[in-house]
This record gives structure tokens, sequence and C-alpha cells, in this order.
């Protein structure tokens, strides 16, 4: 061992010691022949893996009482280095079956840890984990591979996985399935698996280059019985439990990486020492010498970030995640690089089988998705970079209920998909540690309900991108919890947009977990329960009124139309224009409501009949700015009745999304055509938006156009209102 290796031996038991020493041995005289195998040409390293387990190398982390050696988790991780610097694939296939061993030991039945520990141990049994599928990718939350219940008991196993270290000639498997596809994550089961049985089949593929010793294969299961006593994880507790060991894969990951780097270093050095050119050891040109000390450093580096990921993990650290992500990042980014100034340093040779170059390269690039992405590592880095600064949490306060603190169940409207494709709405209790990533953890206490909520809910429109979805594309609440310094608990916030509900969990629970970044605090004259009566729709109907300000509308300028008049945004927007004193024509289909439209403000109504219906590319010119919340025909007919260098502001498509117009009123009388993006528009737009709406909308107008609704009533309410049966705004009162 070198200095360094000493140093970081510091502290160690002589049973770690002893490890360390029996491995590296192990490395140098049985992996040689494995090492030296070309790309292409290595086999599966079956025999190895069990001549490992016979000197009692794969117990690391398996507690004494089961017959292992009860080690902290750096051990597996120094193991997982020193293997790698021989050959990368068989470390990573070796630490693959001591995972295996490890998790039976620690949630296996007693049945299930008599029947394949010891096996395990003593290497008669090679296992892998089945998690990827052909389909599923990085998204876990998506396996297809399903379990239900046996006749008469156990689960009956159908289904494909992919990329799984060991199968190609392994005896068992830890096979994660979905248990109720309604259920999402919270359905996901693990089950122990017995290769040989002949339900399961062998899928080969093509060979991984340069990771042929990791025997990387898929498995098909084709009406696999699995006993009750070979569930490792029970329906519900698969997905947290695959979630729970990601820390530890990421930081082996880049301990293995360090190890490569090793290896190919001192390769790289001894050649350089030996090798002569213009008299003298080619070690001694200095571009040479710099480039093989900048790899030096980057291992170096990258040994000290494995070691603290793995420190922090031993210690139970929150601070393992962002740590484990970091080693995991800097092993993708720089080892490729670095690996590739060793082989640049033995030249030609460096390609030859025998030096193990070609294979590290692959390795080096192979490890830049394993266990998660660069980019996915990014993510996890920015979120712990938010919880160094974290706000401590407040107390309790006295009285408190227990219902909604830190692990206690919320409640929330969950949407999932049943087999038959049909959208299913119920109303559910959600654990804290279901909800979405994110930096703050905010209190609902009011949503609402809108045209987006209502398609969702039941279906009619593919808004939700992926299941189980909690729909709510905005809410206001307090903070509970925060990562961010810019939020403190306590803190009244609202958030709307950002796909909430349609790609992340929205506002109809009792909880949300979100990115710092999507928060507005609400102004100071502004309460929870009018922000959601003014909601999505009126935010959107102030972003209108300020882009047709923009573009200089002034109540002086002319009348102004606003079409969707009796929707949200419709209702809205006619208020906020006639208090600033436009002259305002609603559109509307429901003359009956012509009353409550002139008591928002509107001088005059129009059937929206007239505007409905196929029209001519130029008509009257009638309006100096207009609102459209309705699109198609409706929008093409506004726009062919504008005033010269008027105005529309687009925000809706109620009558459809196309736009069958002429470019007529643009090119002839300078029309101005506004889309209005209430999604995704920038933060100091939607500040400036909710500051507005707190100084300018009526009071009044809100009560009289607000009706409250409980969570349990939201599913109920969507039907109506798709079908425009609900006038005006619903709030939705989460708590009950």
């Amino acid at each position: 061992m070198n200095a360094v290796q000493d140093d970081r031996d510091a502290g160690l038991g002589e049973d770690a010691r002893a490890l360390l020493r029996g491995v590296a041995e192990f490395a140098r005289g049985e992996l040689g022949p494995l090492a030296a195998a070309g790309c292409g040409e290595q086999p599966w390293a079956g025999d190895l893996i069990r001549q490992a387990c016979r000197r009692g190398y794969a117990g690391i982390e398996v507690p004494a009482g089961e017959g292992g050696l009860g080690l902290p988790y750096r051990m597996r991780a120094r193991v997982a280095e020193t293997l790698a610097a021989a050959d990368f694939a068989f470390a990573f296939a070796f630490i693959n079956q001591h995972n295996v061993a490890l998790r039976i030991a620690e949630h296996g039945s007693a049945a299930a840890r008599a029947r394949y520990l010891p096996g395990l141990l003593a290497g008669e049994l090679i296992g892998g984990t089945a998690m990827s599928e052909p389909r599923a990718g990085s998204d876990f939350a998506a396996i297809a591979t399903r379990a239900r219940r046996g006749e008469g008991g156990g689960w009956i196993l159908d289904g494909e996985k992919a990329w799984v270290a060991n199968a190609a000639g392994g005896e068992v498997a830890l096979v994660f399935a979905q248990t109720d596809p309604a259920r999402g994550p919270a359905g996901i089961a693990c089950f122990i698996v017995d290769l040989r049985a002949p339900q399961c089949e062998r899928v080969a593929g093509a060979p991984l280059e340069g990771l042929g010793a990791a025997g990387i294969a898929g498995i098909r299961l084709t009406g696999y019985r699995a006993e009750d006593s070979d569930v490792l994880y029970a329906p519900g507790q698969g997905f947290s439990m695959a979630l729970a060991g990601v820390n530890k894969a990421r930081t082996h990951i880049a301990a293995m990486a360090a190890g490569l780097l090793d290896g190919a270093l001192r390769l790289a050095v001894r050649h350089a020492s030996t090798r002569q050119a213009f008299g003298r050891p080619i070690i001694e040109q200095q571009g040479l010498r710099w480039s093989l000390a900048d790899v030096s450093m980057r291992l170096q580096i990258l040994r000290m970030l494995a070691d603290r990921a793995a420190g922090l993990i031993d210690a139970g650290s929150d601070e393992a995640v962002a740590a484990a992500a970091m080693a995991k990042k800097y092993a993708g980014e720089e080892c490729l690089d670095a690996v590739s100034a060793c082989v640049q340093v033995l030249g030609a040779g460096g390609l030859l089988p025998a030096q193990g170059m070609a294979r590290r390269l692959l390795a080096a690039k192979a490890l830049c998705f394993a266990d998660g992405t660069t980019e996915m590592m990014n993510e996890r880095i920015a979120a712990g970079l938010a919880a160094r600064f974290a706000t401590a949490p407040q107390a309790t306060a006295p009285g408190a209920t227990a219902d909604g603190e830190r692990g206690m169940p919320y409640r929330a409207l969950k949407l999932t998909r049943g087999e038959d494709g049909a959208t299913q709405a119920r109303l559910e209790r959600i654990a804290e540690d279901e909800l979405p990533d994110g930096e703050v953890l905010v209190d609902v206490a009011y949503s609402s309900l809108n045209y987006k909520d209502a398609l969702a809910i039941t279906g009619k429109s593919p808004v939700v991108r992926s299941f189980p979805m909690v729909p709510g594309i905005d809410f206001a609440g307090t903070v509970r919890h925060s990562a961010d310094p810019r939020f403190k608990p306590g803190d009244a916030v609202l958030l709307n947009g950002w796909g909430l509900g349609e790609t992340r969990w929205g506002g109809l629970a009792q909880a949300a977990r979100v990115p710092a970044d999507w928060l507005l605090r609400l102004p100071a004259d502004m309460d929870a329960r009018r922000a959601m009566a003014i909601g999505t729709a009126g935010y959107t109907a102030m972003l209108c009124v300020m882009a047709l300000e923009r573009h200089n509308a002034t109540p002086e300028g002319g009348p102004v139309l606003v079409t969707g008049a009796n929707g949200g945004v419709g209702t809205v927007a006619i208020a906020l224009l006639a208090g600033k004193g436009y002259t305002v024509t609603a559109s509307t289909g429901r003359p009956q409501e012509a009353d409550y439209l002139r008591g928002l403000g509107a001088s005059g109504i129009l059937d929206r009949a007239t505007l409905s219906g196929p029209g001519k590319p130029l008509q009257k010119e009638a309006w100096a700015a207009a609102v459209d919340c309705v699109g198609s025909h409706t929008l093409a007919n506004v726009l062919a009745g504008m005033r010269y260098g008027a105005p529309v502001a687009a925000c809706g498509l109620a009558q459809g999304m196309d736009l069958p117009a002429t470019v007529a009123p643009f090119i002839l009388r300078g029309v101005a055509l506004i889309g209005v993006d209430s999604v995704y528009a920038p933060m100091g737009l939607r500040a400036e938006a909710w500051r507005r709406l707190a100084e300018e909308l009526p009071q009044g107008m809100l009560e009289a156009n607000t009706r409250e609704l409980g969570l349990s009533e939201i599913a109920a309410a969507a039907v109506p209102l798709l079908e425009g049966r609900i006038r005006g705004r619903i709030v939705v009162d989460v708590n009950r």
C-alpha cells in the first residue's frame, strides 16, 4: 500500500486491515488473467466470485450473527476500490453479490435467511438486483413487472428486467415488482427469485463492451411463483427501500472509479519511468509529468470525496445524500479524461488488451450513468446545498394536533390510472416521504378547482403526464420546514403553475413539498383564502391586463372586449379593466348572466354566437383591445374586428386550439396578438401580478364570485365545471 492508503487505514481494526490485505492479495494474484482479457473477450467472472466468497469477502457488512464480518459501510467502499484497481467489472459484480447477501440478512424472513444466506456467503449462490426494465430506464416508479397474489398464498410474478449484474450465470435475483399500479410507488414490492426455475428465462442480449466480467443480462419471468417467505420488501416498502440504498451505491461507484484510476495511473507511471526517448525516461518530459500530476490530484480528490460520503453514511447523516452525489458526479466527470491521459502516456501500446486500458476507458464511461446520471447528481447536490443553509424547524405549538407533523399522513386527492386506462380519483392519506423532493414543505390551507384540474380529475384530456398524481395547479399556505434561507417556518406563501397537477404533485392536499424558486410570499394585504379565490384564473387575468398595458392600451383608447366572460379569467379581467376605467364588453353564451356581468363592471353584453362561427378575415373595426379566453373561431373573429394597432391578449382555448384566421389583421391593421402563459411566467412578472391583484381587485367582487368546497367534494364538482354549470371561482379548503 502507498502512503496515502496507509493514512486512510489509520484507526482501522485488525479485522478490517486483514480484510483489505486479503482482498489486495486476491486482486493481484487471481484477477490478473481476467484483467488481461480483451474488452470483448472477458467471460462472466462467476468462478472468481465464488472463490472470493469462499475467502470470506462476501459478508463485509453482514452482521456477525448471520455469518458475516459485521464491518461498517466504508469497508465495502474500500474493498470495491481495491478490486476495481484490478478490474472494474469484477468489482461491480462482486459488490452486487455482497449487496444481495446484505439485503437478505437485514430484511429477509427467517426462512429466507436460512435458505439463501449461507449459500451467498459461501459462493454456492450468486445474486444480483433486478430493478431496471427495458422500457422504464431510470424511472423506477414506472416498472411494469407485475406481482399478483396466487391462489392459496404466495405471489405470481410476470415481467422482464434488464441490466441485472450476475444474471448471466447466477442463481438468485432480488426482483422489484408492482403489486398495484393504481398505488404507484406505494405498490412496489421486492421478491427473492430463484433464477434456475423453469419460469425464469435469462435474456442475454449483446454483451456490454468492457463489462463482460459483470455478467450483465436480463431476465424474463412468466408465471413465477414466489412464496410468502421470499417477500423481501412488502408492498409499500419496495420503493423506499430501493431508494434507501442509493447513497451507498453512488459512493461505492465513486470508490470503484478511484480504484480504476489508481490502476491506470500506476501503469502509466511505471511505463513512463522505464520508457526511453531522446536518451532519457519520458517521465522527465515536463508536459507528460504535469499530465500525470494532474491525474494524481484528481485521484486524491476522488478518494477524499468517496471517503467523506462513506463516513457520513456510517454516521447516518442527512448530508450523505449530497456527499454521495458529489462523489459520483466528480467520478463521472473526471475519471474518463484522467484515464485517457494515462492511455496517452502509453501511446499505441495502451490499446493492447493486456494493458487493460481500453477496458478502463469503457468502464469510466459506464460509471457516468450507473446508479444515476450526472444530471441527477446535480439535482441532489443542489438540494443538499440548500439544506446547508436551512432554518431550524420551529417547535410544535402547544395544543397542536399530530396530523400533518413530520412523518404523519396528509389527506390528498390522488389520481391513479386503472388497468383500463381510465383515471380514478380517490381521497387518500399520503405520507410525507411520498411527497416529491423540494427545499420547502408547505402546510396547504387553500387550493382551488380550475378547468385544467377538472380535465385531470375526469381524464377528459391528457393533462396528467405521470401517475399517481395529486391535482391542483395552485395553493396557498404557510411554510412548515425550509432548507432555503429565503423562507422560514410560518411564512405565508403561494404557488401556481410550474407544472403543478400535471408533472408535479399539486395543491389539492394538506401538504406540498416544492422547490423554493417556485414560491412567492403572499402580499401583505392578502390571506390564503383570498389568494385562492383569485387563484390561477385571476392571476392569468392580471397577466393579460399587464400585457395590454405594455402594448399601449389605455382606458381612453376605446372599448375592450373580454371573451369567455363567465369563466374565472373572464370575470376577474372584467373587474380589473372596469376598475381602471375601461369600457368593457363581455362576450358570453349565457345571457341570463347579463346582470351579474354588469355588476362586475361590464358596459355591454355580446352573444358569443356572433363570434363562434366562421367569419370574414377583416371586419368592422370595433375593439381597441381584447382579452380572449376561448381561441379557435372566436379568436379569429376578435382579431378581424380589432382597430388599427390594437393588442389582443390570448390565454385560453375553451373552443379549441386551432386559429382559423388570415394574416390580414396583422399586416393591414398592425394588430398585436400576445400569448399569455401563466405556468412558466418569470418570477418578477408573477410578483408584480400578485402585488397588483392585492391592490386593484375589489374585495366584494371575490365574495360574490366565489364558492367554497371541502377537499372531499372536489371530485364531484369536476364534471359540472367542465360543462359550464359553475360560475366564477371554487376555493378548496383542504382541511375539511
